[in-house]
């Protein structure tokens, strides 16, 4: 918690969890009750209702008093209120909530006395994972924020502030109003962002083993997700998705796969992604074959026995439009169709061959 050299001014009652509670002719009795912020002289302080057990016919009334007076300065039957503070004093603020109907009447009061001034009071709150400060100063206009790890100082409202090392630091705040000041320090802990998802590959035949550069030691917070390009994936927590392989079906020759790697932590995101070049030299191709399904990365793989006699591929939308936005390139027994460009769908690969036409259905999507 923050050190503060001054004592907030309001007194705050403390709100218990009231039960739904019924009087004796079974209509809800209700519980008054009211939040308060900025109690600084010269601007408005905001009362919230939050009221409970109110009944569908209710009515609020709002009453302050100046201290020491007997008659109210201000009466409203608004839900909640904003009141422009006429002078640095105490002041009693009440809250009635009713319940009526025909018959029966039901009321509860919540009082309240606030102080209200202009010395400001230094508080913040810090975000862990985005290294933000929340600065919930109050009576202030102006404010110095000190780090702690020797950076320069900032003067911004609720600065973000990048730290490069997972150690303790004591982060200062200055809040002051043109006349007097107020601090709050507080210890923090940051949470770096030093992911990493660059991985290596290594080729064994039709399996590749993918190594995250990422160390392993690390990554036991992490979440690996791994997208192979042909259509599978592993989504592993912890240091198992440090190192992973992955097995090519065994008629996919020549083929280029688009491989992502996703890298989580309770915080921060990293992806990287990499083609593989997975071979097939020496193996039959029988019929056709139109891979992967769903294309999440990359390269949609056409592979065929009658290559020879393929003269047209054509791309077609779920609506019958043909599509100009990929581009083909020629592999041994097929071709690679590059699909980044068009959007997430199901499609219609018509293959023309000279004596037949082939219709393979396949679904482009994101990671």
């Amino acid at each position: 918690m923050p050190i503060k050299k001054h004592t907030f001014f309001a007194l705050f009652c403390l709100t218990l969890l009231v039960p739904s509670v019924k009087a004796q002719d079974g209509d809800p009795v209700p519980v008054a009750n009211y939040e308060v912020s900025n109690l600084c002289w010269g601007s408005v302080t905001n009362f919230t209702n939050t009221s409970t057990n109110m009944d569908v016919n209710h009515s609020f009334i709002w009453t302050i008093w100046q201290q020491g007076n007997a008659v109210p300065i201000f009466t409203s039957t608004a839900v909640d209120i904003s009141f422009l503070f006429p002078a640095k004093t105490s002041y009693t603020v009440q809250l009635g909530a009713i319940n009526y109907t025909p018959t029966h009447f039901h009321s509860d009061d919540a009082t309240r006395t606030i102080i209200i001034d202009s010395i400001p009071v230094a508080n913040f709150d810090f975000k862990r994972c985005h290294a933000k400060f929340s600065n919930l100063s109050c009576c202030a206009n102006s404010y110095l924020w000190d780090f702690g790890d020797g950076t320069p100082t900032s003067t911004l409202t609720s600065p973000a502030h990048t730290y490069t090392t997972f150690i303790n630091y004591t982060v200062t705040l200055i809040a002051s109003n043109g006349v007097q000041s107020d601090t709050a320090t507080q210890v923090i802990f940051p949470y770096v962002n030093d992911l990493d998802s660059d991985f290596d590959i290594v080729y064994d035949g039709d399996t590749v083993r993918f190594n995250s550069l990422y160390d392993s030691l690390k990554g036991s917070t992490c979440d690996w997700e791994w997208y192979f390009g042909d259509g599978t994936e592993i989504d592993t927590f912890g240091t198992g998705g440090w190192k992973v392989k992955h097995s090519y079906q065994r008629y996919e020759r020549d083929s280029i796969y688009t491989v992502a790697l996703h890298l989580k932590d309770p915080c921060y995101e990293s992806e990287t992604e990499k083609t593989v070049l997975i071979k097939g030299i020496g193996k039959n191709v029988e019929g056709t074959h139109v891979f992967p399904s769903p294309v999440v990365h990359g390269y949609l793989n056409i592979e065929s026995s009658e290559k020879d006699r393929l003269t047209d591929i054509k791309l077609i939308d779920c609506l019958g439009k043909r599509l100009d936005n990929y581009v083909v390139s020629d592999k041994p027994y097929g071709y690679y169709v590059y699909i980044d460009q068009i959007a997430n769908g199901v499609y219609t690969v018509q293959l023309v061959f000279t004596d037949h036409i082939e219709n393979h259905k396949f679904i482009k999507q994101s990671p």
